[in-house]
């Protein structure tokens, strides 16, 4: 028997680690994050971090996975922030 309540927990938890995906990404090609508040991209982090260590003891599959691939676009972004490449 298929158990739905599982598929909507992964279906959610995939739609919510990608959606910084093509931030990061912008962010990564650009070299900077001129234009992203600051302030956002902070609490996003601090709250994916926060969710992050609060699921790890039990690691639920979807949820951990979830907060993992959101903190390491966060993490991309926050790098450039405070660290932008330099324009040829």
């Amino acid at each position: 028997m298929i158990n739905w309540i599982e598929i909507c927990g992964w279906i959610g938890s995939i739609s919510y680690s990608i959606y910084s995906l093509p931030q990061a990404i912008d962010v990564f090609r650009r070299g900077q994050t001129e234009g992203l508040s600051i302030g956002m991209i902070f609490l996003l982090f601090f709250g994916s971090l926060c969710s992050f260590l609060y699921i790890f003891p039990d690691y639920s599959s979807p949820l951990f996975y979830n907060f993992l691939i959101s903190l390491i676009a966060i993490s991309i972004i926050l790098k450039f922030h405070f660290l932008p490449r330099k324009n040829k």
